[in-house]
Parts: C-alpha cells; sequence; structure tokens
C-alpha cells in the first residue's frame, strides 16, 4: 500500500508492504521527485503513480505519471 497526502511544506509518504513499513515526510515541491524517491525504494509503479494521481491530480497529468 501506498499512500502520498499534501501537507502545508510538502508531502507525506506512507508506504506500507509485509515486513517493510517505510514512513517518510518529504518536503519537495513536485511529485516528480516524490516518483524518483519511490522508485529507489523499490516501489512498484503502478502503485505510485495510483498514489500519486490521487495526492495532486493537475500535477500528476503534467508530469505524465496518469
Amino acid at each position: 500500500m501506498v499512500r502520498v497526502w499534501r501537507v502545508p511544506f510538502g508531502y507525506l509518504i506512507l508506504i506500507w508492504r509485509a515486513r517493510t513499513r517505510w514512513v517518510a515526510y518529504k518536503p519537495a515541491t513536485d511529485l516528480r521527485r516524490i516518483y524518483e524517491t519511490l522508485a529507489r525504494k523499490g516501489v512498484p509503479k503502478n502503485l505510485t503513480r495510483a498514489a500519486l494521481v490521487r495526492a495532486n491530480p493537475a500535477e500528476a497529468r503534467a508530469y505524465n505519471l496518469d
């Protein structure tokens, strides 16, 4: 499960997998950097894209993440 929420100074990322729990506060200004961070952590692209579209649909379309 991957969830991304918009907070006042960036994005809150929650990744929850079997035996792996990772919570991060990423003070990034755009979803592209969030996407790259999650890719480095090994999160599947389909889960990442769905979470980013829910967090900020307009910006996700701008970066072709939808």
